[in-house]
């Protein structure tokens, strides 16, 4: 059954962004400048994906209560310079059926939800025919209003009735708990509020953090967090579930780091918790000797290789991701897919990687169905992406005269016919060169002051 997926990003008012489009393939890569705004990018699905939650605004933005701490300049920081509120939206596939889902949050003077609407296909009461509808549309919010006023779909003719819903939170995460799919329209609302928050709280923004990877943790501690410090016992349960998927990133390790790695174990401590290990042979005779390297003796750069592998290589409900809600939800659980969101794919390994990091990212989706963002800087890394990955290549860069951020893909790039002919495309794409193709306006002034025109 295909998995419920986001397609697009949308940034209609959102940090350097305005009216800005990023396209979310099965592999996208972000690349630019520094300062260009690619983690804003990253930050408006983020705050999606807190958002989806069901928390309130204020815990999900600006970290109050939250484990994680607020996003990154909290909620005030989301706001585009000059406004006082924020506009993001998606679109949502579930394989035949697309989603459009659009929020706008004020920030000042309160704290609250403005603006949101979801539409796409439903089913009517009285033939049972699906077709294009606003699934639900707040109605414009009143400063004396304790919450806001939602019209929500109904299958009938005319204009849906409108239903009160608190406006500290999205409406998206409160159908469920006020709808009980007694009919053909509610089961359409639920429907697609379930497809839209499967795909947006399957985002898994994974950092790994090397120092947290070196320790002991509990054996029982499996579902990998997204700063990768319980590294250990999520690959212990990797090897458990799927010993294929562990054995792919034991090679993986093994052409990465060193030809004389022969496997990953575990040490165990007398409270049961695990720490990584690799089993390197030593010597070239037929004595060799058996080493073993414990994960607080490695490189950060293989450890966070590890975390992105062992990531990539697990399936959802082996990821720290929040399935908690509604049985509506729940029942749906196992039809929502990952986008995983990695930043600097390339940090800590060698240019002479790139392709096999690649191969790594493309066999995710085919393995597991997860989706990779990943920002890069690296040169070498764009080279390798031939073919028809050039067209998920997503340059970020800044429009000269408004200084906002804008998103073109690769591939529309006037500069890039003539970078790839020249065989230097991921020179020229670090180096901001088809970007300047669009930004840059050629100045003849001097020349025409010469000839006198």
């Amino acid at each position: 059954m295909p998995l419920s997926h986001i397609t697009e990003l949308r940034l209609t008012a959102f940090k350097s962004f305005k009216d800005a489009a990023l396209p979310v393939d099965d592999v996208t890569l972000l690349t630019g400048r520094n300062s260009v705004g690619k983690s804003n990018a990253l930050d408006g699905l983020e705050v999606l994906a807190r958002l989806a939650e069901g928390d309130d605004l204020a815990d999900a933005l600006d970290g109050r209560r939250r484990e994680g701490g607020m996003v990154r300049g909290g909620s005030r920081g989301c706001v585009p310079h000059g406004s006082d509120a924020f506009s993001l939206g998606c679109t949502v596939s579930d394989g035949s059926e697309e989603f459009r889902f659009d929020v706008t949050v004020q920030v000042e003077p309160d704290l609250r939800i403005i603006a949101e609407s979801l539409s796409g296909p439903a089913q009517t009461e009285k033939n049972r025919v699906k077709r294009a509808a606003q699934i639900y549309e707040t109605q414009a919010p009143t400063a004396s209003a304790a919450g806001i006023s939602v019209q929500v779909f109904n299958g009938k003719r005319g204009v849906s009735p409108a239903r009160e819903y608190r406006d500290s939170r999205l409406v998206l995460s409160q159908l469920p708990l006020s709808l009980t799919g007694k009919n053909v329209a509610e089961r359409a609302v639920l429907h697609a509020a379930t497809t839209v928050t499967l795909a947006l709280r399957g985002i898994f923004h994974l950092d790994p953090v090397p120092h947290l990877m070196r320790e002991f943790v509990p054996a029982r501690d499996t579902d990998l967090r997204r700063t990768g410090e319980n590294l250990s016992a999520a690959l212990r349960n990797l090897q458990s579930q799927d010993p294929q998927a562990f054995h792919a990133v034991v090679e993986l390790t093994r052409q990465v780091a060193d030809d004389r790695i022969t496997d990953i174990t575990f040490a165990t401590s007398s409270l049961n918790d695990v720490m990584l290990q690799l089993e390197e042979s030593r010597g070239d005779s037929p004595q060799n000797s058996e080493e073993k390297t414990p994960a607080r003796e490695m490189s950060d750069g293989l450890l966070r290789f590890l975390g992105i592998a062992t990531a990539l290589k697990s399936s959802r409900e082996s990821l720290d991701i929040d399935v908690d809600g509604a049985a509506e939800m729940n029942d749906a659980a196992e039809n929502g897919g990952v986008l995983m969101v990695l930043e600097e794919l390339e940090n800590g390994l060698h240019p002479s990687q790139a392709s096999r990091v690649l191969d790594l990212v493309r066999d995710s989706y085919q393995s597991t169905g997860t989706r990779v963002l990943a920002t890069t800087h690296s040169p070498a890394l764009l080279d390798a992406a031939e073919g028809s990955l050039n067209e998920s290549i997503i340059v970020c860069h800044r429009d000269p005269d408004s200084g906002l951020s804008r998103l073109t893909r690769l591939t529309d790039l006037p500069g890039y016919a003539k970078a790839l002919a020249e065989g230097t495309l991921g020179s020229a794409v670090t180096a901001g060169k088809l970007v300047d193709d669009v930004i840059e306006q050629p100045d003849y002034s001097d020349f025409r002051r010469f000839l006198g025109v």
